[in-house]
């Protein structure tokens, strides 16, 4: 009976061994490791192509540039924006330096810069939008058409002022309250409603930590794919499991010898080398665990309000490009189409081009001033004569200031964006002008934050990942020291000496066999 008890050693090494199997696998199954460590995959490959050094450049030059047109246009855009409320202030500056009456003031500034002028009587932006409804309306009874003729008429032979026009209300309306924005809020929980304030957060906040997470990106994708590990796991705890059971039934239903248990215990310290060799050679710990710093700085990224508001956001963004586009510079089309409108308008109502000019100065002020200041590129052009003209005045209107500092940067740098350093979107295509910077924000960045949102939250739903390297090689180890434990008590006590001591079954038998005799 004796015998009986000192055999079941053997036994209980492998139902270690199997329970060492089956908690590893317990720990795969239980934290969901395989579906999690797939979502993790996806939001790697998903998200491969924002994290080359080019493209994040391209981030930071893009909002950048994005951050002066802002700069240009925020005093630009309603009544409270201080633009328009400066603007007597010049003229009476001018009239008070020239000598002149206020009216002579107004005529030599319209004659000196034309096109700054004109911007001027343009403001505020929200102005000229209001006076669009009423304008197409006088359109309309002076052609004789109906709204869908006129529509077309401008679409066919106007398309980049139309274009501006159509999106310019949108602009106005939306700049101190964004529509759909709700829930967007800065990384420090401060809301974001107008665009000024949707800038600061694209800005400051997300773009810099994309920015930030570049080197633990790179570490977690580098050396191999994420997705194996809980896999490979899983199947190296199945075949422990198996071996060992395989084990507990061969001792069960007969007696190996010392060689067969020697070999069945030198599987197990092969199958722990295995596991740590993984994770040496696939330096799996730093990687999971720049995994981890990677998934905390993108948290914030990762917020569904946040993602959704994204979309808002660029979405408003396309607005303002797609109302700058066209008179941003002269290749946008519609300072071309000006003189060709009137012509037109004059040709339909049997008008002079004179009266037409006439009849917008009366009734719709903005539109014209803001036609006469097209393209932008010119009001650059006069604003170092502006500014040296004005110089002594300029502390006295901030907002004006701050739109003369800004235009030339931006009307300069529309059609070839600075510091892009030959960076393309995620099809290849070279970023180059300020629509192109638009595209690749709302076609590549801000998907990537969408497509992905899901994959993030499934991967850092249940815990953290920075534990899996540290977990796969404590296994690893624990195993190849029980293994060797194990072929050590397979092979009998250690040997003292050059003689092998016998092993605790022979020691009992020899007892059982003396007390017998």
């Amino acid at each position: 009976m004796a015998g009986k008890v000192a055999d079941r050693s053997p036994i209980l090494q492998w139902v270690i061994v199997l329970g060492v199997g089956l908690l590893v696998a317990a720990v795969v199954l239980s934290l969901q490791l395989i579906p999690r460590l797939d979502a993790g995959q996806k939001v790697l490959d998903g998200a491969k192509p924002a994290f080359t050094t080019p493209r994040i450049g391209a981030d930071v030059a893009g909002i950048n540039f994005i951050s002066k047109d802002v700069n240009m246009a925020d005093p630009l855009m309603t009544p409270t924006s201080g633009a328009s409320e400066e603007v007597p202030a010049v003229i009476a500056y001018v009239a008070e330096t020239e000598h002149i009456s206020e009216a002579e003031a107004v005529a030599l500034v319209q004659k000196t810069f034309p096109h700054t002028f004109g911007l001027l009587e343009a403001l505020p932006l929200s102005a000229t939008a209001e006076e669009l409804p009423a304008l197409e309306e006088f359109l309309e009874e002076a052609l004789g058409v109906t709204p869908e003729q006129l529509t077309a008429a401008l679409k066919e032979n106007f398309p980049a002022i139309t274009q501006a026009i159509t999106n310019l209300p949108k602009v106005t309306e939306g700049w101190e309250d964004i529509p759909g924005i709700e829930g967007l809020t800065r990384f420090d929980g401060t809301p974001v409603k107008t665009v000024p304030q949707l800038r600061d957060y694209f800005k400051d906040d997300l773009i810099p930590a994309v920015g930030a997470q570049q080197s633990n990106f790179e570490s977690l994708d580098g050396t191999s794919q994420v997705n194996w590990i809980a896999p490979v796991l899983l199947i190296i705890a199945g075949i422990v499991v198996l071996f060992a059971a395989a084990m507990i039934a061969r001792n069960l239903w007969g007696s190996p010898s010392r060689g067969e248990r020697i070999a069945a215990a030198s599987v197990v310290p092969g199958v722990g080398v295995i596991v740590v060799g993984l994770v040496l050679a696939l330096a799996l710990i730093p990687r999971v665990n720049h995994g981890q710093k990677l998934l905390d700085g993108l948290e914030p990224a990762f917020a569904a309000q946040r993602v959704e508001g994204d979309r808002t956001g660029i979405d408003m963004v396309s607005t303002i490009v797609n109302t700058e586009d066209p008179i941003m510079t002269p290749q946008g089309g519609a300072a071309a189409e000006v003189p060709k409108l009137i012509a037109f308008v004059a040709e339909g109502t049997g008008l002079s081009e004179a009266e037409v000019v006439a009849a917008l100065q009366k009734n719709f002020p903005h539109v014209l001033g803001l036609l006469q200041a097209l393209p932008l590129s010119a009001v650059s052009a006069e604003l170092p004569e502006v500014e040296e003209f004005l110089k002594p005045a300029l502390g006295a209107v901030p907002a004006l200031a701050q739109t003369i500092e800004n235009a030339p940067a931006v009307t300069g740098g529309w059609n070839e964006v600075p510091d892009m350093n030959g960076a393309t979107n995620f099809a290849g295509t070279p970023i180059k002008t300020a629509p192109d910077v638009r595209d690749y924000f709302s076609q590549d960045v801000v998907p990537v934050l969408e497509n992905q949102q899901g994959n993030y939250e499934e991967l850092t739903g249940i815990s953290t990942i920075g534990f899996i390297g540290w977990l796969v090689l404590a296994v690893g180890i624990i195993v190849i020291a029980y293994g060797v434990l194990m072929i050590v008590l397979a092979a009998g006590w250690l040997q003292r000496g050059g003689a092998a001591r016998p092993s605790i079954a022979s020691q009992t038998r020899d007892g059982v066999q003396g007390m017998s005799m």
